[in-house]
């Protein structure tokens, strides 16, 4: 269930992940401000160091980004098809408009600076790390607990949802447009619900027999270090740069 970046022993991976978080959420929080090209650019030299202080991880790192981005190219071309603009080039039944063009790639940059950071700063620490760390960041219980039995349980519905689809493929199920493609569909959803109250509710019992009463007992604490301190005045000095730049 871990990711393999988690995995590693560079710089990144030895920071407080309630350092991390903090640093992600500021630097998110920046970017996503931004109002032009040329503030968002202020943001890439921080981005490239954590880069390089991934190392070797890099491809790690940027391999989720495939997809994010797949998606990302669409949003950059339907605007250019779409954004209505005076500067507009037509190729017959076609307008293109230059300004929606840019303001795609502007949105393609911010995003990618965004992603890259959480992929950097989350996913090289462990999953159940972050959980942690959001716990001593005073993050309400009930919500921490759903985000982590979210992810604990999200493998297992899946894993329920191929053996009903390997079930239904033995009996010479076709998924094809058809009124019989969208019933199976429907039963197999509404199957895979029943199972997932199912074991929702055989889950908790079992937490209830083992003395759970709504909170996980935390038995080991983070401590700050002087390399999380470094890493945290020269993160918060760096943005404190970029936002003086920009104003």
């Amino acid at each position: 269930m871990e990711n393999r970046l988690s995995q590693g022993r560079t710089l990144l991976h030895k920071i407080d992940p309630r350092i991390k978080i903090l640093i992600f959420l500021l630097f998110a929080w920046g970017i996503a401000l931004t109002s032009d090209f040329k503030e968002a650019l202020l943001f890439t030299p921080f981005v490239a160091i954590l880069l390089m202080v991934t190392g070797k991880n890099v491809l790690k790192a940027l391999k989720p980004l495939l997809f994010a981005n797949t998606f990302l190219i669409f949003i950059v071309l339907s605007m250019v098809f779409t954004y209505k603009s005076t500067n507009m080039i037509h190729f017959g039944f076609l307008s293109l408009s230059m300004d929606g063009l840019k303001y795609g790639l502007f949105l393609f940059l911010k995003s990618n600076e965004i992603l890259i950071l959480m992929l950097l700063l989350l996913s090289t620490s462990s999953v159940f790390s972050i959980f942690h760390a959001l716990h001593h960041l005073k993050l309400p219980d009930k919500l921490t607990q759903m985000l982590f039995f979210t992810y604990r349980y999200i493998h297992t519905i899946k894993d329920e949802y191929d053996t009903m689809m390997k079930a239904v493929k033995c009996r010479g199920f076709k998924p094809k447009t058809s009124i019989f493609t969208y019933k199976t569909f429907a039963y197999i959803l509404g199957n895979l619900l029943l199972r997932s109250y199912r074991k929702a509710d055989r889950v908790y019992k079992a937490m209830l027999c083992r003395g759970f009463r709504g909170t996980f007992p935390v038995y080991t604490h983070f401590s700050l270090s002087i390399r999380d301190i470094i890493f945290v005045v020269l993160s918060t000095m760096f943005f404190l740069a970029v936002e003086l730049w920009r104003f």
